[in-house]
């Protein structure tokens, strides 16, 4: 009698252990799909949007998503923006092949650019023909790291106009042109091969315009 009492009471046992485990009694233990993901993994990583996402460079600030600056490398993907972070259509589409970014992941520089200011020099008056104005022209430009929003370099870019010659052509009644994005390219890449060396109080990169 006593013996079949143990082993009643340790059937017992068995079967209430089993039906916890079983989930009969309650909160058992969960058993989870190992092929079963997080609802957050589960959602597409969002791609950055080009140009729109580098727009925060023109202000110095950090794109995460773009790439690592490499002073070592052969080219530079560049994007040109407009302070106002749109990009300067007329002059990224003059970049060389292999330098014009094209997704915000392999951007490495952002270039820069302030609005043109052009200022009157003078007259040349002639007679029986048009007088000829000179303007002056500059442009203030900044290289930014895309990735850290750093400030790599910061120049200002004058275009003096050529003087008045003895002999003009009749048609022309203005000398002095816009800063050329050919002077800025060759100074930011420059540059940038030479990791950016840095310089106190530089002055103008002046060029004499026609």
């Amino acid at each position: 009698m006593k013996t079949f009492a143990i082993c009643a009471v340790a059937g017992g046992l068995s079967f209430v252990l089993m039906g916890y485990q079983m989930g009969l009694f309650g909160d058992g233990p969960v058993l989870q799909d190992e092929t079963s993901i997080p609802q957050e993994e589960l959602k597409p990583v969002k791609r950055a949007k080009f140009p729109q996402d580098l727009a925060p460079a023109a202000r110095a600030l950090p794109v995460p998503g773009a790439a690592v600056f490499d002073p070592n490398a052969k080219t530079f993907q560049i994007v040109i923006l407009k302070t106002n972070g749109a990009v300067y259509e007329d002059w990224q589409e003059r970049l060389n092949e292999g330098w014009a970014a094209e997704s915000v992941e392999k951007t490495q520089l952002a270039i820069v650019l302030g609005v043109p200011r052009e200022s009157y020099v003078d007259t040349m008056h002639y007679r029986g023909a048009p007088p000829i104005k000179r303007y002056r022209n500059e442009l203030e430009v900044s290289v930014i790291e895309a990735k850290t929003g750093k400030v790599r370099a910061n120049r200002l870019f004058v275009n003096v106009p050529r003087p008045i010659r003895q002999v003009e052509t009749w048609a022309r009644t203005k000398i002095g042109q816009p800063v050329a994005f050919r002077t800025v390219y060759n100074w930011a890449v420059s540059s940038a091969r030479a990791d950016f060396p840095e310089v106190s109080n530089p002055d103008p990169i002046v060029t004499v315009a026609e």
